[in-house]
Parts: C-alpha cells; structure tokens; sequence
C-alpha cells in the first residue's frame, strides 16, 4: 500500500489522519480526490517548504504575543481599579494626620511668656561748662612768607581775665581763621614772639596771645576768639591781606 502525502505541504502523513501534523491542513480534500491515499507526493519546491516551515515555527510566536498582550490588559486593569483606591486611603490618611495635629494643639498647655519692663535709664543733661569771665581785643595783625612760600597770617591778641580765679586760655578759649567756610591750617610762630597762651594768667592781669595760621593772600579771612566748650564769642573780624604785607580790617 502506497505512501500518504499532505497535498498542502508534500510531506507523509498517516493514512487515517484527518489533519497533516505538519502544516495543519485538512486532509479530506485530499481523500475525496485521490481516494484511500495519495500515492504520489505532491510537488513541491524547496522554497514552498522552507516557507511552510517558517510559518509553522511563527503560530508559537503568535500564540506568545497573544498571552502576553491578555496578562498586560490584565495587569493594567488590576491597575486602573487600584489607583482610586490607593487615592482615597491617602485622603483618608492625611485627614486623620490633620485631626491628630489639631487634637494634640487642643491639648498641647500653653505656656506664657511674662512681659518684661526695661527699667527707666536716667540720663542727666549736659550742661556744657559757662567760659571764665574774661575779654579780648586785637593787637595787631603780621602777615610774612616762610621757606616753603606760604602766606603766614599771625593773631596777636590781648587778653584779660576777669574771674576770681587764676585761668589759661589754653583750656577756655581758641583762635581760628577760616577762607570761604574752611579752617585755615595752624603753623608755628616765630621763636622772637612773645606768647602765653600756656600760663595761668591771674584775676585782672592782661597778657599776649599769639597764633600763626597759613592762608590765601588773595582771599579774604575771618578772624574768630571763641569761648572753647560753648558758643560765646568774643572777637569776629573779616581781614583783608595787602600786597605790602599789611592787613586791612573789613568792618
């Protein structure tokens, strides 16, 4: 009795199968046609098996990517079904966290803090000492250049003390010259000038003070005597020096 083949692929199949075990085909075309059996084999070239073979190793595939995409759908399903349930035990959560807080602020003692009073600071006044009795007029004004070629402007004033007691001008009162608002600077006198401006000049006696100061001789300067620790004045006269080395009082 002859062999059996699949008409679908040419392979050999048993006589009373139904179905090719190879390409899955059905085999009742095959008995109708050709009787009990097929004897001769169908013809078939080698790329018609090849191709046969390769679409039987992909069905497995097929069936995989199936049964992957159902456990995915699956998966995502089980997902989506927890995701507001996750949700509404986190509202839930976070609303027992907020009671919890607010019970234990409830609870919770207060503490207070007494006020503290700062105690009053006296500060006293002030009063800057009254100057000695005293009075003051110009002697005389000398204008001369030094080595550097500076202008020197000297202020001889003669002083009297009025107090009771002994008094140094030094520790009541200043001298200054000012140009245009600013202090003029000091500079030394000359060592043949007569100055006390460091003795104690007793009650009733008149002495001689001297200062030297380094000014413009083309500007105007104001002569000032001052009480030191107050406002009073005692001497304030506008010079002018003249290009003979004189000076004129500006009244």
């Amino acid at each position: 009795m002859g062999n059996r083949y699949c008409e679908n692929c040419g392979l050999p199949v048993p006589r009373k199968a139904k179905i090719c075990p190879e390409c899955r085909a059905s085999l009742n075309r095959a008995d109708v046609q050709n009787g009990p059996c097929q004897s001769v084999p169908p013809q078939f070239s080698d790329e018609q098996h090849t191709e046969h073979r390769i679409n039987d190793k992909k069905q497995p595939n097929n069936t995989i990517a199936i049964f992957t995409a159902i456990v995915s759908i699956v998966l995502f399903g089980i997902l989506i079904f927890n995701v507001p349930h996750k949700i509404k035990n986190a509202i839930s959560r976070h609303r027992e966290n907020m009671m919890v807080e607010q019970n234990t602020e409830t609870t919770r003692p207060k503490i207070s803090i007494p006020e503290i009073s700062m105690p009053e600071i006296y500060i006293p006044e002030i009063h800057m000492p009254e100057p000695p009795a005293a009075s003051f007029s110009v002697e005389s004004y000398d204008i001369e250049t030094n080595q550097n070629g500076e202008t020197v402007l000297y202020v001889n004033v003669s002083y009297t003390n009025d107090a009771e007691d002994k008094q140094c001008f030094m520790t009541n009162f200043k001298i200054s010259v000012q140009q245009e608002g600013e202090d003029c600077k000091q500079t030394a006198l000359r060592p043949d000038m007569e100055n006390h401006m460091f003795d104690h000049v007793q009650p009733d006696e008149t002495s001689l003070i001297s200062r030297a100061f380094i000014i413009d001789d083309e500007k105007e300067a104001l002569v000032s005597v001052d009480a030191l620790f107050s406002n009073v004045n005692y001497v304030k006269e506008t010079v002018l020096p003249n290009t003979d080395g004189t000076v004129s009082v500006i009244k």
